[in-house]
């Protein structure tokens, strides 16, 4: 389940606790050089940056111009601008380039004609014969924020230089004064607001995206990965503060950046995932226990400013890993599953007692659905004591004066839960000690539960899903179920267990097709003709159909909805009844009757 906004949420809490850190510090220098940062304005749109561009302009001689029309597809505007240089371009690139810093369209979003031509960026200028006052027209999906992105990057070298250059010296006991003051200067992480304000203000989603395809191109996730690396090679008892702080400043921007589908492909080939599992263990999180810092021999306990940095890097940390595990790649939830240590974390996680409920709660129980999309990551989260984890904290999910949680955070827990447990109820790895809990906490659960309540708790936390068929593979479940209901003997409680977590993620579908933006997703998936199917195929009176009914009217007065296909019916109906979801989605339908006939 990958947590989408909640990095946005983070901001106003990142400023405080990086103010707080540096009011701590006998140097003032970092104050000063936050005031200095020049006031960025991530939403400027064309005639903005074209303004800014022209004053940067004033008094150079431009000795080569074209009058470009900016034509932006997303919202069918069009403007004439021109763009001078004050040298000659030799190639198309050289043009895109220019075009990029002057209109802060991204290179890889632009689209060059000139007449009925299209412009090859492979290309010279003077193999288009174009000259100095031709007109060429841009077309082009959304602004980026250039600057702030590039600038980032700059930012990143220059740390990393610096932090190489020091590192030896971090693990002297105690660094030097002068030291601690280069930190303050050099490790200046108000610089990662600018980047977060730029991806979180943007007007539009694909401006988001625009900009973080941008910063990666540029080798901005290439260096953070570097940069987070040599933070690791430090003991974390001995990093200063403000090390500590960038490495959990760091977890928080690949979280952003591996928050989006259309960035997967680059996350998956620059990210290095140990990285961001070791930052998960740098505090280990007993059951029934605070989060405890590791005493620091550079700094005095600085309370709950050093408790804030830890429990920040577990968030972010524990966030980019549930984005991460949504991505296509089955062997990420296995390797993480099967790792002892890694499941302990998450238990201690879902057991201590945080700063942050909502926080460390929620992302830990968000995170194990993702690991259980795969099917052989069950053999691992089937286990007795991980059930048992859940169960518990699902029992303790009412708001305290201890867990300081809110009643969304608490319904969203348990909604969490009820998505977990069920989706492990559908695997062919049983756990038959306790599946009368299990039986008892779904039943008061569904018989609560309310999709539209749910929603608004889901975008208050600020949770989104893009992946639907591990959802989907539960509604039709009964093939998974057959093998679970042999070790359960004929006890009708499990029939009805197993009908529940059928309706459980029914509801699932009623929570997230609320959203405009999660059924467009769903049709571009092809999987909304099975979700309207759904009434056709689970048991006639159930609780299940009737709540399967209740969407599909729900969707009829949202979206123009046409009759699924002959042959999609006739696949849900085998999916319900013989071969599960994902063997249907694969096989030929002729194949799959001959088997049944």
């Amino acid at each position: 389940m990958g947590n989408r906004e909640s990095p946005a949420r983070k901001n106003e809490q990142s400023e405080e606790l990086q103010n707080s850190a540096t009011a701590h510090s006998d140097d003032n220098s970092a104050i000063a050089a936050a005031a200095s940062l020049p006031k960025v304005v991530p939403s400027a749109d064309n005639d903005q940056v074209a303004s800014i561009k022209s004053k940067k302009m004033k008094g150079k001689k431009i000795i080569y111009s074209l009058i470009v029309t900016l034509s932006c597809t997303e919202d069918g505007s069009k403007r004439e601008r021109e763009l001078g240089l004050t040298w000659v371009p030799e190639t198309i690139a050289d043009l895109q380039d220019e075009v990029q810093d002057q209109f802060n369209i991204p290179v890889f979003d632009q689209k060059l004609t000139f007449g009925p031509t299209t412009l090859s960026s492979k290309e010279s200028i003077q193999s288009y014969s174009l000259r100095s006052g031709d007109s060429i027209t841009v077309e082009y999906t959304t602004e980026a924020d250039v600057a702030v992105m590039l600038e980032t990057v700059t930012f990143l070298q220059k740390t990393l230089t610096f932090l190489e250059s020091i590192e030896p010296q971090l693990l002297l006991f105690p660094i030097s004064p002068e030291l601690q003051a280069s930190l303050q200067t050099e490790v200046d992480v108000t610089q990662f607001d600018a980047f977060r304000n730029a991806i979180h203000s943007a007007k539009s989603p694909k401006r988001q995206i625009a900009d973080a395809i941008l910063y990666i191109k540029a080798g901005g996730l290439n260096l953070l990965q570097r940069l987070h690396s040599a933070t690791l090679r430090l003991p974390f008892k001995a990093m200063p503060l403000q090390v500590q702080l960038l490495e959990f400043q760091m977890c928080q921007m690949m979280w952003t950046l591996s928050s989006h589908t259309e960035t997967e492909a680059a996350v998956l080939e620059e990210l290095k995932l140990d990285n961001i599992v070791q930052s998960l263990f740098r505090v280990s999180l007993l059951p029934n226990a605070t989060i405890s810092p590791p005493p620091n021999p550079h700094t005095e306990w600085l309370g709950d400013i050093q408790l804030e940095v830890i429990n920040n890097l577990i968030i972010t940390s524990t966030g980019c890993l549930t984005c991460v595990l949504e991505y296509e790649s089955p062997n990420i939830q296995i390797d993480l599953a099967s790792n002892p240590k890694f499941l302990e974390q998450i238990e201690g996680a879902l057991q201590s007692l945080p700063a942050s409920f909502k926080n460390s709660y929620l992302l830990a129980m968000s995170l194990l659905p993702a690991l259980a999309y795969n099917l052989d990551t069950h053999r691992y989260l089937c286990k007795p004591h991980v059930i048992q984890s859940i169960i518990r904290t699902w029992k303790n999910a009412d708001p305290t004066p201890e867990n300081n949680a809110t009643r969304g955070e608490s319904v969203y827990l348990k909604y969490l839960a009820a998505l977990q447990i069920s989706m492990l109820c559908a695997s062919r790895h049983s756990f038959t000690t306790q599946y009368l809990q299990i039986n008892e906490l779904l039943e008061q659960f569904l018989s609560e539960a309310d999709a539209n309540e749910i929603h608004t708790h889901e975008r208050e936390l600020g949770f989104v899903l893009n992946k639907y068929i591990p959802y989907l593979r539960v509604a039709y479940m009964p093939y998974y179920a057959k093998k679970t209901v042999q070790a359960c003997g004929s006890d009708p409680r499990y029939r009805n267990l197993q009908m529940m977590c059928i309706e459980t993620h029914v509801l699932f579908f009623q929570v997230i097709l609320i959203g405009e933006r999660e059924r467009k997703r769903m049709v571009d998936q092809g999987l909304m003709d099975y979700v309207i199917c759904l009434p056709s195929v689970l048991p006639v009176g159930s609780r299940a159909q009737q709540r399967a009914k209740d969407l599909v009217t729900m969707l009829g007065k949202e979206m123009h909805l046409q009759p699924p296909s002959l042959n999609t019916m006739a696949r849900a109906r085998l999916a319900a009844t013989h071969f599960g979801l994902d063997r249907v989605l694969k096989a030929p339908v002729q194949e799959l009757l001959s088997e049944v006939y």
